[in-house]
């Protein structure tokens, strides 16, 4: 049975995370766990000894309220909670060796989290052993395409497969994005194109009844794959190939995407089989 886990805080974020990935596990006929870690980091741990059970008791009841919520609305989802006095990343990372998918709710990245080490979302989708999910709060897209990007000389085959699964689990089209200077030359264009839709003949073989469409985006890719297709469902991208480390992280097109997106992420390692 594949199991999704879904990191648990209490943000509305963390709670539209949960949905989403109560949705993917009653598809992927598996079960969800919901996984809280509560220990303080940082100066706040040296205070929070004095209310550590306080702590404690309201991530359980967190946990617990919003694991009835989804039991009520997926009857047959068999939903499980996890909640440790653990600090949050490290406690999802070693979940992440154990599950299918990692479902996490996407904060909006202050200044200073850009400058430093980043949000949670952002340094365990740079870690994780599994696919990660990111799912912001608010107007999600359930009917949208799903898109990937993809580099067409450098394309990864487990990024593509994941978008061609979802959205033939979905019954939606896919839509696969590669991104272009804005001088390219015409023939640079046609034949980025051309090797784009070569690139995708196993999948329409596989998945012959599937829309598929190939968009080529102008400029920076940074901001022209969250602008590419407004009403998306999910977009499908790959971490950096040296993606545990933070100079490769915060200069890479994923993190960009993640500021910019308002729609789930999912993120491929890039090597993954």
């Amino acid at each position: 049975m594949s199991t999704v886990a879904v990191g648990l805080d209490h943000s509305p974020e963390a709670e539209a995370a949960a949905r989403w990935g109560a949705a993917a596990a009653l598809r992927r006929g598996g079960r969800l766990l919901l996984v809280s870690g509560y220990a303080p980091a940082g100066a706040a741990q040296s205070l929070a000894e004095f209310d550590i059970e306080n702590i404690r008791d309201a991530a359980l009841t967190r946990a617990d309220a919003v694991a009835e919520s989804l039991r009520a609305q997926h009857p047959d989802l068999h939903v499980d909670t996890l909640v440790k006095p653990e600090l949050p990343v490290p406690l999802l990372l070693q979940v992440s060796e154990h599950v299918d998918l990692l479902v996490l709710g996407h904060h909006r990245a202050s200044w200073l989290e850009r400058l430093t080490a980043g949000s949670v979302s952002a340094t365990l989708t740079a870690r994780s052993k599994c696919p990660v999910v990111t799912v912001p709060f608010g107007n999600l897209s359930f009917d949208g395409p799903v898109v990937a990007a993809v580099d067409v000389d450098a394309p990864s085959e487990h990024a593509i497969n994941t978008a061609f699964a979802r959205a033939h689990e979905i019954g939606q089209s896919v839509t696969i994005i590669c991104a272009i200077p804005d001088d390219a030359a015409p023939e640079h264009i046609s034949d980025v194109y051309a090797r784009a839709d070569a690139l995708l003949t196993p999948w329409r073989q596989q998945y012959p009844a599937l829309p598929v469409n190939i968009q080529l985006v102008n400029g920076d890719p940074h901001r022209s794959l969250a602008e590419a297709v407004p009403q998306a469902s999910l977009l499908v991208i790959t971490r950096p190939r040296a993606g545990t480390t933070f100079p490769v992280w915060t200069t890479s097109v994923t993190r960009a995407a993640h500021h910019a997106s308002r729609y789930p992420i999912a993120v491929i390692d890039h090597a993954a089989s």
